[in-house]
């Protein structure tokens, strides 16, 4: 269906929890649990919002986090999403923590693709970020790219990365053949005193230390990535820079948290409480009406730029 914009929009984030084994220190407060489990969607209930955002002409579907894969059964829930009437693609963003042992159930389950969140290859600086192991990371990842499913990488760089390990994480991306995408610091009520990179000087940076880059048209999936090649690198690296390059005119989705609230942007407060429809009683005629009117009215854009985002990112699954 289209918004009040006149943008398509067909492509639905679905956080199935806030939890998350690690705490990244961009995505999460230093202190602070998520949302209980009793308080999250039932995994049939997040089906019945999905078979109405289907019917409505949604047919791709990113399942987030939290850590999706740290709640029981997210592999099922994917390959019942992936029978739903209409819907065409199912991935997966996570930290490829738990990812290798889960792999042999979400191939089963025709998972079509996988977002890997890996901000670097150096093991004491990932402890420092995330608080985890980097090993495990690693294990998902290559776990993903020997079983030959479609997967990307995501770096949130901040200011004090040094040339060195970009390049580092360059070359691991490029042995992996796949893309690398370096996701512009959203500021947000969690990270603030921190400071991002924009693509330009993440390029400017490389430059410095002999990266030659030049500009691919090519688009790799769904996302607003503007896409570079850089010399002595083979797979195309990706730039998301909501602040410095907005792309919020071709946006193309709307995200749904694990609490049932339904977000027309990632910065704007809940268009819709899908929680409050689904234990009113509500039936897939209301749903998808209430669906329908709560994406028209998608805002034009967020407003990064004004002021920070009062949330965490784990809250709202990115």
């Amino acid at each position: 269906m289209y918004d009040q914009f006149q943008r398509r929009i067909n492509y639905l984030r679905v956080s199935i929890t806030d939890r998350c084994n690690l705490r990244c220190r961009y995505c999460r407060p230093p202190e602070g649990s998520g949302t209980a489990g009793s308080e999250a969607l039932s995994y049939e209930e997040l089906l019945r919002i999905c078979r109405c955002a289907a019917a409505l002409g949604v047919d791709r579907f990113k399942i987030t986090g939290g850590e999706p894969l740290a709640r029981a059964g997210a592999a099922a829930f994917i390959g019942a999403l992936k029978k739903l009437p209409g819907v065409r693609q199912v991935t997966l963003t996570t930290n490829g923590s738990y990812f290798a042992a889960n792999l042999p159930q979400l191939l089963a389950a025709g998972l079509d693709g996988v977002n890997f969140s890996l901000d670097t290859v150096d093991a004491a600086l990932y402890k420092e970020l995330t608080g985890g192991e980097l090993a495990l990371a690693l294990q998902g990842v290559k776990a993903a790219v020997r079983a030959d499913l479609s997967c990307k990488l995501n770096c949130v760089p901040l200011a004090e990365r040094t040339p060195r390990e970009l390049w580092d994480l360059l070359r691991f991306a490029d042995s992996c053949g796949t893309p690398l995408r370096f996701i512009e610091l959203m500021p947000l009520a969690c990270n603030q005193g921190l400071q991002g990179f924009a693509g330009a000087q993440v390029r400017a940076l490389l430059a410095q230390a002999g990266v030659a880059w030049r500009r691919d048209g090519a688009s790799y999936g769904n996302g607003p990535a503007v896409y570079y090649r850089a010399a002595g690198c083979g797979v195309p690296i990706g730039f998301i820079e909501p602040l410095h390059n907005k792309f919020c005119a071709a946006c193309n989705r709307v995200r749904l948290t694990s609490g049932g609230l339904l977000k027309g942007c990632l910065y704007q407060p809940a268009a819709l409480d899908m929680k409050k429809l689904l234990s009113d009683g509500a039936d897939d005629a209301a749903l998808q009406q209430a669906l329908r009117q709560a994406i028209y009215h998608k805002p034009a854009g967020h407003g990064f730029d004004a002021r920070p985002a009062g949330f965490a990112m784990n809250e709202i699954g990115g």
